[in-house]
Formats: structure tokens, C-alpha cells, sequence
């Protein structure tokens, strides 16, 4: 019952934000730079993205209903577009989640998405950079990670061109594409 209520109430908070797009004033205030660990322990920064459309999620990997939701989304819009674009999953459970696992987990969902994670504070500037905020509550029987469930479409020069709710259609964010 208690997992029910949990998923209940993300539910709820993700369809209380709607499917439509930020406003100007919430995309002025994200700062599109991170610098987190790729698979093999290697530092990746968004500058190595740049010249492509990138989609950029917050999540975590035991996350069994919200994530897969988003990553899934990601690879719809990355599998319908014909833009030149990647998916980026970033841990944001950097106690459980390495950049392998994490990596893994992305790979999973189609071969243009890649998932990162790092130390966390590496996780935490990520985050901060892109408004999103996070919580990871444990006890002896409970460990709950809590974050924002927003997919950010970035463009080519690295701006941001919108956020999205995680249940928007796969073919508005690829439209909106560049």
C-alpha cells in the first residue's frame, strides 16, 4: 500500500506539471554544463555534445516506474527523429548507480542513449545547473530517491530550446527539435 501511495503521488506530481512546454523565465535560469563520468571512469562535458540535439533526463536505475517512463520517451523521440541527436540519463543515485550501471541502463533503451553519473557532488552541480532538485531518503528498511522527472531538449549550439514534461508526446519534443 505504501508503494502504491509513493507512485501515486509521482504520478500525480509529474501530471501536475502537464505536458506543456517551460516558459522563457525557466529555460533563462538553467545552465547547460555538467562534467560527470562516462562508463569508464572518463570525464565527459556537455561541450562534447555540442553540434547535436540532446535530450538530458535525471534519474536513477532501481527506479521502477517514472525512469523507465522517461527513458523510454527519450528513445521514442530519438527513434522518430531524423535529426542528428543523443540521450543522455544522468544518475542522480550516486551511491548505487556507478557510471557503468548507469550506463547500462541507458544502452538499454536504444543505442543513442548514454547514461552518466559521478561523485556526488559532480551530480549535484549537474543538477543545480539544470534546476533540478533530488532527494535520496534512507532508513533501515526504506532507500527513496526523489527528483524532478523533466526531459531537457538541448540544440545544436548548446541552447536550451525547451523542458518537457515526461509523459509529453515523443512527437512534439521531436518536432521541436532543430
Amino acid at each position: 500500500m505504501r508503494r502504491l501511495l509513493t507512485i501515486t503521488m509521482l504520478v500525480l506530481l509529474a501530471c501536475q506539471w502537464g505536458v506543456a512546454s517551460a516558459s522563457d523565465s525557466v529555460l533563462d535560469g538553467i545552465v547547460v554544463d555538467f562534467d560527470l563520468q562516462d562508463r569508464n571512469g572518463d570525464i565527459v562535458s556537455f561541450e562534447a555534445f555540442k553540434g547535436k540535439n540532446v535530450l538530458i533526463a535525471f534519474g536513477f536505475t532501481h527506479c521502477v516506474h517514472i525512469c523507465p517512463m522517461i527513458a523510454a520517451n527519450m528513445s521514442r523521440v530519438l527513434k522518430t527523429s531524423d535529426k542528428d541527436a543523443v540521450g543522455v540519463f544522468i544518475s542522480v543515485d550516486t551511491e548505487r548507480d556507478t557510471p557503468e550501471i548507469t550506463d547500462n541502463y541507458a544502452e538499454g533503451f536504444g543505442e543513442r542513449m548514454i547514461g552518466l553519473s559521478g561523485s556526488y557532488d559532480q551530480v549535484s552541480t549537474a543538477a543545480k545547473n539544470f534546476d533540478v532538485t533530488f532527494v535520496v531518503t534512507k532508513s533501515e528498511d526504506t532507500y527513496t530517491v526523489q527528483h524532478t522527472p523533466s526531459i531537457f531538449l538541448i540544440g545544436p549550439d548548446g541552447s536550451v530550446i525547451d523542458v518537457f514534461a515526461m509523459n509529453t508526446p515523443s512527437g512534439d519534443i521531436a518536432a521541436a527539435m532543430k
